[in-house]
């Protein structure tokens, strides 16, 4: 069964390394805590009405296993994340590209820039490591932020979800 068709984009880091601008009341941090991913995870439930409880373990395991291989930002407010998103960096070598994940922010938070700062922070941290593109695969609704903000898109993608037939019971 065929999912959202998504845009994949690319952008120059060095252009999209640009200082963040957060609303008043938000600021950003870096996060490798164990709680912090259970609350991300939280929030991406929230988002999505769906239980993402899966998204925290993933992000745990994922900087357990190479903490050098993945970068953590939640945006917060009073307290609470409000918006939060990642950068994957590939195999050490190959830096010239790092993925953009995540990003999605609570309804109450939307157009106030918080989107557009998480991907200026974490344009500033993949430049750090010498990073020459930024990639994402981007919703309907991060696409057009995206193309604002200069990347550029390349082509599309859908992703796909196979059943395997369920092998026949002997009656």
């Amino acid at each position: 069964m065929p999912g959202e068709e998504r845009t994949v984009l690319v952008g120059l880091t060095a252009e999209l390394a640009t200082a963040p601008v957060l609303p008043g009341g938000a600021v950003l941090r870096w996060v490798t805590a164990d709680h912090d991913m259970h609350r991300i995870a939280a929030l991406q439930s929230a988002v999505w009405g769906q239980d993402w409880n899966f998204l925290g373990e993933n992000l745990i395991a994922r900087i357990a296993a190479a903490p050098q291989g993945i970068a953590v930002l939640a945006a917060e407010a009073d307290g609470d994340v409000v918006s939060a998103g990642w950068l994957a960096f590939f195999q050490p070598g190959a830096d010239s590209f790092a993925r953009l994940l995540g990003g999605s922010t609570l309804p109450q938070w939307r157009g106030r820039g918080i989107y557009r700062a998480l991907v200026a922070a974490r344009a500033r941290r993949a430049a750090t490591r010498s990073v020459r593109y930024l990639h994402a695969d981007a919703s309907n609704d991060s696409a057009p932020i995206l193309r604002r903000l200069g990347f550029r898109a390349v082509t599309t993608t859908t992703a796909y979800v196979w059943t395997p037939p369920q092998p026949a019971r002997p009656g």
